[in-house]
């Protein structure tokens, strides 16, 4: 028995997921989670063999190459495969690099590879889906910041000001200061915009309009995983229930989301 915790800040992905794992005799759901911070106690009191963990966590204190290297260097038996929306090459290798042994893009129908994924990491294997694979096929580069100014320079992309980045990397401020000045100098720059900009260039930093994607690929790929749940009951059952009404229900609305986002977005 292959025990699996998950964490995904999308309720209704984790709702997929548990329906999609239940139908699977050698993987057990010992816990899940929308909470970045929650998801290091529940490892603490009960580390899975593999975390399936998403990359994306809106207004939480997560930086997840970051969080990916000091869990495999605290728990290296652990197996960690991503399953997010962001199929950019610069987060696959980064992730890779990190200790992450799977990848699998959320658009590469994923709740059909996630269990294949998830007993190939608990096994000491590496797993890419289509999308991820051709991602890291891509993405081979050598980087001239390290991997420390790499993390800082993404947060520093989400507006987090030193302070903020000096707590979530559990660093003094005067050393984010110092990296931050290491990362001017070897891409000549002389603000935090230009060297974002710099990095992204570089593609040592995933291209401008990464979040914009994630953000309306998610209810995208609930609709889909829904969909596909409600195929999977057709094919074994001949027709739906009753009881599948709330899927309908749910696919509506993640619609209605997604059109919402794509209005606000064009305009």
């Amino acid at each position: 028995m292959i025990h699996v915790a998950m964490m995904d800040d999308h309720p209704l992905i984790l709702k997929i997921l548990r329906l999609e794992l239940g139908r699977e005799s050698d993987l057990r759901l010992i816990w899940d989670t929308t909470d970045a911070a929650k998801m290091f106690t529940l490892i603490n009191q009960r580390p899975p063999d593999v975390l399936v963990l998403d990359l994306s966590f809106a207004g939480q204190e997560f930086e997840p190459v970051s969080a990916v290297r000091d869990l495999k260097s605290r728990y290296p038996k652990m197996g960690i495969l991503i399953l997010t929306a962001f199929d950019d090459p610069v987060w696959i290798e980064e992730l890779l690099r990190a200790g992450a042994q799977g990848y699998v893009v959320k658009s590469d129908d994923f709740s059909l590879r996630l269990a294949d994924g998830i007993r190939a990491v608990s096994q000491g294997r590496a797993f890419l889906s289509p999308t991820a694979a051709a991602g890291l096929a891509a993405s081979r580069q050598r980087f001239t910041l390290t991997n420390r100014e790499r993390s800082i320079l993404r947060l520093v992309a989400q507006g987090h000001s030193n302070p903020e980045i000096a707590d979530m990397l559990g660093v003094a401020n005067g050393t984010i200061r110092n990296h931050i000045s290491n990362i001017y100098a070897k891409l000549n720059v002389d603000t935090r915009e230009g060297a974002v900009k710099a990095a992204q260039n570089l593609r040592e930093l995933p291209k401008p309009g990464a979040n914009a994607r994630h953000e309306l690929r998610t209810p995208l790929n609930s609709i889909l995983g829904l969909a596909r749940l409600l195929q999977g009951r057709i094919v074994r059952n001949g027709s739906l229930t009753e009881a599948d009404g709330e899927f309908l229900i749910q696919i509506i609305s993640e619609a209605e989301r997604l059109d919402a986002l794509i209005e606000e977005y064009l305009s």
